[in-house]
C-alpha cells in the first residue's frame, strides 16, 4: 500500500465511523436464579427447576465490571448495539493498523528525501 491508498482508507473509515449509531461494549447472557424463599420450586431437593430464563449484559467500562438485568422487549435494542460496539472496535483496530503503515512509510519516504 502507498500513503494515498492509506489516506483513503483512513478517510472512509473515518465516514463509517460516523455512522455506527447507537453503541454499548458487553455480552448478553442468559441467567438462571435461585430465590430466597425457602419452599420455592427452585429449592427442591429432588427436582430443582431454577427461575429464568433472564437476559443479562454484562461488560466493562473504565476498569469496573457492571451486569444488569435486560427487559425480553430491550434484547433487540441491546443487541444490535453490542454488533455496532464491535464493528467500532474492528474499524478503530483497523485504523491505528493503518496509522502505523502512513507513519512508517512517511519516515521511509523522509528519510529518502534527505
Amino acid at each position: 500500500m502507498n500513503i494515498k491508498s492509506i489516506e483513503k482508507k483512513i478517510e472512509e473509515i473515518k465516514t463509517e465511523l460516523l455512522n455506527i449509531g447507537e453503541m454499548r461494549p458487553g455480552s448478553l447472557s442468559q441467567q438462571y436464579n435461585i430465590c430466597g424463599a425457602q419452599t420455592c420450586r427452585c429449592k427442591d431437593l429432588k427436582n430443582p427447576k431454577k427461575h429464568g430464563p433472564y437476559n443479562q449484559l454484562s461488560y466493562s467500562f473504565k476498569k469496573k465490571n457492571t451486569s444488569q438485568f435486560i427487559r425480553p422487549e430491550c434484547v433487540d435494542s441491546i443487541e444490535n448495539q453490542l454488533k455496532n460496539y464491535k464493528h467500532f472496535k474492528e474499524l478503530t483496530e483497523e485504523w491505528v493498523g493503518l496509522a502505523i503503515q502512513h507513519s512508517i512509510l512517511s519516515m521511509k519516504l523522509n528519510k529518502i528525501k534527505k
